[in-house]
C-alpha cells in the first residue's frame, strides 16, 4: 500500500503528510519539521488518517499483526504445555531433542543512553539527556545519533525544541532503539547505515525462545573493557529478519531485570565473554551483537542474584536463575568459574 503524500493528523504534532515509507518506518512532514515513527504501531493510537479507506486497511493490518502474535503465543503455549505433559509421562512419550546452538545466548552493544535515569535504572527509557546527546553525536559520533534522520541531531540544532523530542518518544514516535530499550523489552538487530549494504536490515540467526538476552553499554568516555551489563531477559519471541525487516528479541514473561547504576557497574560484560581471536583482549569492533553459551549466561544470573540479595528482586533473580538452567538442561553445579577477557 502506497502511503505516500496521504495526510494525517498527530495527536500531538497536529497535520502532516507522510513523505516516505521504509521497512518499518514512515516519515511525517508536519509545518515546521518532519518525524520518523514506527509504522504501523503509530497508527494505533497516535496517527490518524482522512481517508477511510485506507484508514481502514491500516486497521485491518494491525488487527492481522495482533491475530498472528496471538497465534504465535498459543502455538507456544501448546508446545510448553506438551512439552510438561512429555516431561510429566516420559515414559509414555517418546522424546525428541532439538537440536541446540552452542552460542544461542544473544548480548546486544547498546549505546549509552540515560533518558529516564534513576536510582533503579541506569536509563534506556527514555530520550538521553543534553550531555549524552551532545557526547553521542559531538564527541564519539554514533552512526544513528549522527544521522540526519535522527530527532536528537535535529534537536541539536535548533530544528525541534526539547519539548517536541520527549513528546516524539512519549507517544509512540521513533527516536532510537536505545530510548525506549527497557519500556518495551526487545532489542533489534539494527539496519546497516554504511557500505555497499546500507539500509539493508541485520538478521539474528541463532537466537532461539528460552536464551538469555543480555543488554550492554558502557559510560561517556570509558573503554571498552568497562563495557556494563545493565539488563537481561529470557527471550520468548524471536525473528530472525528477512531482505525486509531486521531480527528481534523481545519478552512478555516476568523473567527481565534491569539493573540499577551501582549494580550495572559491577556487572562488567568482559567478565564473562572473550573473543575466539585474542581471547584476553577487550574488544568488540563491528556488529551490533554477540552470540554466547550456557555456561556463560548461567554465570551472568548467578551473579545477578547474588546482586539482588537483600532487595525486592530477590526471589525473582533466583527463580530466573533455576528457571533458565531446568528449560535448557543445564546443571549448575558443573559450570565453572568465569573465564572472560578480564579474567585472562
Amino acid at each position: 500500500m502506497d502511503l505516500v503524500n496521504i495526510k494525517v493528523r498527530h495527536k500531538v504534532f497536529g497535520e502532516g503528510i507522510i513523505i516516505a515509507k521504509e521497512n518499518s518506518y514512515i516519515t511525517v512532514k508536519f509545518q515546521n519539521d518532519e518525524k520518523k515513527f514506527i509504522y504501523p504501531n503509530v497508527f494505533d493510537g497516535y496517527l490518524i488518517t482522512e481517508s477511510s479507506d485506507i484508514a481502514e486497511s491500516i486497521k485491518r493490518e494491525i488487527e492481522s499483526i495482533k491475530k498472528l502474535e496471538n497465534e504465535k503465543k498459543e502455538r507456544l503455549a501448546e508446545l510448553e504445555q506438551q512439552k510438561q505433559i512429555e516431561k510429566n509421562n516420559g515414559d509414555k512419550y517418546i522424546k525428541v531433542k532439538t537440536k541446540v546452538y552452542p552460542r544461542a545466548n544473544i548480548a546486544f552493544k547498546c549505546n549509552f543512553c540515560d533518558g529516564g535515569y534513576s536510582d533503579e535504572q541506569v536509563g534506556f527509557n527514555g530520550v538521553c539527556s543534553d550531555d549524552v546527546i551532545r557526547n553521542n553525536i559531538e564527541l564519539e559520533k554514533r552512526t544513528w545519533c549522527s544521522s540526519e534522520d535522527c530527532a536528537c541531531g535535529q534537536y541539536l540544532k535548533g530544528d525541534i525544541t526539547r519539548f517536541e523530542l520527549d513528546a516524539l518518544c512519549n507517544n509512540g514516535g521513533f527516536v532510537c532503539y536505545e530510548s525506549q530499550m527497557l519500556r518495551e523489552w526487545k532489542a533489534l538487530a539494527g539496519i546497516v547505515q554504511t557500505g555497499e549494504k546500507k539500509g539493508q536490515p541485520m538478521k539474528l540467526n541463532k537466537v532461539q525462545n528460552n536464551s538469555l538476552c543480555v543488554l550492554t553499554t558502557r559510560d561517556p568516555n570509558s573503554s571498552e573493557r568497562e563495557r556494563y551489563i545493565f539488563g537481561v531477559f529470557l527471550v520468548d519471541e524471536t525473528y530472525e529478519g528477512d531482505n525486509q525487516e531486521e531480527g528481534y528479541v523481545t519478552t512478555k514473561s516476568k523473567y527481565r531485570i534491569k539493573l540499577s547504576p551501582k549494580e550495572a557497574h559491577k556487572m562488567l560484560f568482559w567478565n564473562y565473554h572473550a573473543n575466539d581471536n585474542q581471547p584476553e583482549v577487550a574488544v568488540w569492533s563491528s556488529g551490533l551483537h554477540r552470540y554466547f553459551g550456557d555456561e556463560q549466561a548461567i554465570q551472568i544470573l548467578q551473579d545477578i542474584a547474588k546482586l539482588k540479595q537483600g532487595t525486592e528482586e530477590e526471589k525473582l533473580a533466583n527463580e530466573f536463575l533455576l528457571y533458565f538452567a531446568r528449560i535448557n538442561d543445564i546443571d549448575i553445579s558443573t559450570v565453572p568459574e568465569k573465564s572472560g577477557a578480564l579474567k585472562k
